[in-house]
């Protein structure tokens, strides 16, 4: 659809919030309702809530990883072609990337770019311009979840990989992966959507988290281990701010992220010049699929969270034989069977 007269001149970060205004209000309206749902007295424990992350996660994991993969690769348009230039070390794979989120390459099947990632060389400096880690979230939502769970890495990745197949998520992790791959300048609207969110409804999400009784967030493993029960992470969590509460917050910053705002902000009113005309209906039309997305997996939310837990494949219960016991079980039973067919081999071997 051709720009209207005019908006070319608007800032991008106009043309985003106008186009997205509608789907942006029905999505914060969805939210703060389902939020109720989660929170006491409606919920005995943070199973919703550890829902919603898990289902969160994966989205930020998706898109930060692509453009931590872009500005590795050194190719560009005008580049490719050359065969001196396309050194292995270029092809940016999941399983030898540095800046990707640790323990979380199980989603590599999703995220996996098996070639050279080629971008213009204005589309290279928006997304470098643009890039601040300081706004990164997908570590501070994992610590979140081994918070509010007590579960391991490796636990906490086999859950992120159920909720990476739920219809709705991977619908939208394959679209952000070919999105971005074909027209990687949208990532521009990823970050504002995406992180600017966190400091305008995030921060009133965050203040009604931190309301909430701090016993809320003592993870399964407290609950059922009495040494640890005034001890684990998310009791810890809790005492210094009303929960585990990484993914709301920038505490590595002076001013809880105010700077990093700010920067964003005005970073990108000194880059998005190097957008054609084409390349900013593309950022707003991603705009618009990005809440689109996040309206339909709200929805699909509904159905995992209202389902019982027999037919949930996907929903997480905390209320159940704590995860990380479960899986210290599986290690012990595993190493008996390796016993025993050591003892077994030796016996044939007699």
């Amino acid at each position: 659809m051709p720009a209207k007269t005019g908006e070319t001149d608007r800032p991008l970060s106009v043309l985003i919030n106008t186009a997205t205004r509608s789907v942006h209000t029905k999505l914060n309206k969805l939210v703060v309702s389902r939020l109720s749902l989660a929170l006491p007295p409606k919920a005995e424990d943070a199973s919703n809530y550890v829902s919603g992350l898990l289902h969160i996660t994966p989205i930020y994991i998706a898109f930060e990883s692509i453009w931590s993969k872009i500005l590795q690769s050194r190719v560009t348009v005008e580049e490719e072609d050359d065969p001196d230039n396309a050194d292995s070390s270029d092809i940016c794979d999941p399983e030898t990337a540095q800046s990707g989120p640790a323990d979380l390459q199980t989603l590599r099947d999703i995220l996996r770019i098996p070639h050279p990632i080629t971008v213009h060389p204005r589309t290279r400096s928006l997304l470098t311009n643009l890039h601040l880690p300081g706004l990164a979230r997908s570590r501070e939502l994992q610590k979140d979840i081994v918070s509010l769970t007590g579960w391991s890495n490796r636990t906490v990745t086999e859950h992120l990989e159920d909720a990476a197949e739920s219809p709705t998520l991977s619908e939208f992790l394959h679209h952000i992966n070919q999105a971005t791959e074909t027209r990687p300048h949208v990532l521009t609207a990823y970050a504002w959507v995406l992180y600017m969110a966190l400091f305008s409804g995030g921060r009133i999400i965050r203040s009604t988290l931190q309301s909430v009784p701090p016993d809320f967030w003592v993870p399964a493993s407290a609950a059922h281990h009495q040494s640890a029960s005034r001890t684990g992470p998310g009791v810890a969590a809790a005492a210094a701010g009303g929960g585990p509460l990484h993914f709301f917050s920038f505490a590595s910053t002076p001013d809880d992220g105010e700077e990093l705002k700010t920067t964003f902000k005005q970073r990108l009113v000194e880059s998005e010049a190097l957008l054609t005309g084409a390349e900013r209906e593309d950022v707003v039309q991603e705009a618009r699929n990005i809440f689109g997305f996040m309206v339909r997996l709200v929805t699909e939310l509904d159905n995992v969270c209202d389902t019982e837990e027999s037919d949930a494949s996907h929903m997480v219960s905390l209320r159940s034989r704590d995860s990380v016991v479960i899986e210290k079980e599986r290690r012990a039973l595993a190493r008996l069977a390796r016993k025993v067919a050591e003892e077994a081999k030796r016996d044939a071997g007699r």
